[in-house]
């Protein structure tokens, strides 16, 4: 249970990163801007000052490594409120043994050939391993994904198929054991393989490294064989591309522009072969970059469909050197960086694309337009460096909404690439969303587009306004009256206005912020959402009226929720002009809340799972109750298999089975 006031609630060991932190979860708020190294010892000693950082409520103590410590938190630490800690608190973490580890360091695929020394391997608790190396020839890319998949822990299989599986597509050409220099019980350890060593020869291609624990008996196993092993070892794989060659390309509505680069000194490479390739394998293009180590491949070769569809860029360098470009990945997009309009649907990115050699962007005064008024349409031409075309001979189409054309503006030329254009329409315009369309001579997509309405429509003449004390919770038996007021926006009271309510009561997502991560009333029955006619009013002189909602129309529930209110008041055209509120309605005096935290599971065994219950009154507060009955049941599943008409088939029961019951009290401060 959570304790009152300012003091330690829990505690906890960070073990995502790539050294573990003690952390330590407070009741309050702590403030990241105050000093709370000086607040913390730590024993053994650490030898210099702990690295503390805060999140929330949460404080973390990194240096730690895998020794057992104790925390000690001392008295007059600080809360973000300014409340402090009134005594000392000790902390103990105990770390354990940790399980064997088998990983990869970094999340790169690229493993420069010059330069690079090997690939590091991480291991925790691990003496031995076991290494395999895959090549997957350059054809074969196409079809898989080039990735670092997450390691696998001991015991867990490892999901080591599909595309990113050189299994079906590749080869083993070495494999073999490396020792580890373990350093401690529970310390990481990074041990570099030296991918270039083991090579014999270098072919285009890329490579998989799949490395196991291999420590004590499990050396004396084949490796990986199809033997079943009902507890597996730490593994993991990386795909590599071991090359001197880096590609950057630039993907424009002309071509597809590639820069080849050396990873070594970064400048271009000259005579470098790249190949654009199609999903099947084939080669679509091909072609040796130039003094600027720059290839351009023609945008009709990158409109292939199926089989011809373009997949990737590989370029071929000496000795075998491969580098690989997919050019199904996500690219970085630059014009997403603030800038909005006109997007290629096939491009993948936003921001604005290019249809033609003219681009034309059209805009109008507003958006909508009463019959027989005047549309202003403005057009700018633009050529693909963004300079204004002023010679061009064209037109702007505009069209009804049934698509029929309404009337043609022809032009000359754009005076300083900009053309201007009234539409005038006539007061029998039919309603809907009408279209201008941009045609310039020579091109056969339009440059540039805009729609409009034409409606009949009048500007809103009333301010509404609802007030029903919303930060004051309804409760049971009781009824809130809600004041609407009308003013027409000239200053004159809207009265004699016809006036109507309505309300939805449904679930309050979040009821008492104030206890977060808490689920309130009964999870399996949930409170189905409830239309209410509130009825119907007229304004009084002063332009109010009122509306009653009644707790009562939210029936016996144990959940609290929420009425959202809408009032409407009809001007004297008949159009209506709305205003809403929300009201928290509590119809229970007490409710009872439930916090489920899993804690972590230690190996081959299940988390830690623990309840925590409170109980608030209506306008949130904690409060004391006596007598609360709890029944904690497990569901099972039973899952049958049978044949039916030659068929197999499933289905599945459900048996919930009493797992403990009894009655608790429960404290103001629990």
């Amino acid at each position: 249970p959570k304790p009152e006031g300012f003091a330690v609630w829990r505690h906890r060991i960070d073990t995502s990163r790539a050294e573990p932190q003690a952390c330590v979860e407070l009741t309050r708020p702590l403030g990241p801007a105050k000093s709370y190294a000086d607040f913390v010892l730590v024993s053994p000693d650490l030898g210099s000052s702990p690295a503390v950082s805060v999140k929330g409520a949460e404080l973390c103590v990194a240096g730690t490594g895998l020794t057992d410590r104790r925390v000690t938190l001392l008295k007059g630490l600080p809360a973000k409120g300014g409340e402090t800690l009134a005594a000392n608190a000790d902390i103990d973490f105990t770390f354990g043994e940790k399980p064997p580890y088998v990983g990869f360091a970094g999340e790169g695929v690229i493993l420069p050939r010059e330069d690079a020394d090997g690939i590091g391997i991480e291991t925790v608790n691990v003496s031995r391993l076991q290494v395999e190396v895959w090549r997957v020839v350059d054809r074969n890319l196409v079809r898989k994904s080039i990735s670092a998949p997450d390691p696998t822990g001991e015991g867990q299989y490892p999901d080591d198929y599909g595309s990113d599986s050189p299994d079906d597509e590749g080869r083993v050409v070495w494999k073999g054991e490396l020792a580890v220099t373990v350093q401690g019980a529970g310390e990481r350890t990074t041990t570099v393989f030296p991918l270039g060593a083991v090579l014999k020869e270098m072919k285009p291609g890329a490579y998989v490294i799949k490395v196991r624990d291999g420590s004590g008996g499990r050396a004396i196993k084949t490796g990986y064989d199809d033997s079943y092993d009902p507890n597996p070892p730490a593994q993991a794989r990386r795909w590599v591309v071991f090359t001197d060659m880096a590609l950057l390309a630039y993907d424009g509505s002309e071509a597809l522009d590639v820069v080849v680069r050396s990873l070594k000194t970064a400048k271009v490479m000259p005579g470098v072969r790249v190949a654009l390739v199609a999903r099947n394998g084939e080669d679509l293009a091909e072609a040796r970059s130039d003094a600027q180590g720059r290839v351009r491949f023609d945008r009709p070769l990158l409109d292939g469909e199926g089989a011809a569809d373009a997949k990737m860029v590989m370029a071929y360098g000496a000795d075998g050197d491969l580098a690989v470009l997919d050019l199904d990945r996500a690219p970085v997009d630059l014009s997403k960086q603030g800038v909005g309009g006109r997007a290629d649907e096939a491009s993948g990115t936003s921001g604005r694309s290019i249809a033609s050699a003219v681009d034309g962007y059209l805009y109008t005064d507003r958006g909508i337009y009463r019959p027989g008024e005047t549309v202003h349409l403005n057009a700018l031409l633009r050529d693909r460096e963004a300079k204004a075309v002023k010679d061009r001979k064209g037109v702007i189409v505009v069209r009804r909404p049934s698509g029929v054309e309404f009337k043609r503006y022809a032009f000359d030329k754009a005076p300083l690439g900009a053309i201007a254009t009234d539409i005038a329409l006539p007061k029998s315009a039919p309603r809907g969303r009408w279209s201008a369309r941009l045609e310039i001579d020579g091109l056969d997509k339009p440059a540039g587009d805009i729609s409009f309405s034409v409606e009949d429509f009048a500007p809103q003449r009333l301010a509404v306004t609802a007030v029903g004390q919303e930060q004051i919770p309804l409760k049971g038996g009781e009824t809130r009256k809600i004041d609407v007021t009308a003013r027409f926006l000239y200053g004159a009271a809207g009265a004699g206005l016809q006036t109507q309510g309505e309300a939805r009561l449904r679930v309050d997502p979040n009821p008492f912020p104030q206890f977060e991560g808490y689920q309130w009333g009964d999870q399996r029955q949930p409170f189905e959402e409830k239309f209410l006619d509130l009825g119907q009013t007229v304004t009084d002189g002063d332009g109010r009226a009122i509306l009653a909602l009644s707790s009562e129309e939210a029936g016996d529930t144990p959940q609290p929720l929420l009425a959202v209110f809408t009032a409407s008041v009809f001007e004297p055209g008949g159009r209506p002009v709305r205003e809403g509120l929300n009201l928290k309605v509590r119809t229970k005096p007490v409710y009872l809340g439930a916090k489920i935290d899993q804690g972590d599971a230690p190996a081959g065994g299940d988390p830690t799972i623990s309840v925590d219950l409170i109980a608030a009154n209506a306008t949130g507060q904690r409060v004391a109750t006596n007598g609360v009955t709890y029944n904690l049941i497990a569901e099972n599943w039973d899952y049958d298999w049978f044949q039916q008409d030659g068929r197999w088939q499933w289905r599945r029961t459900s048996r919930d089975v009493v797992v403990a019951r009894g009655t608790m009290n429960i404290a103001a401060g629990q």
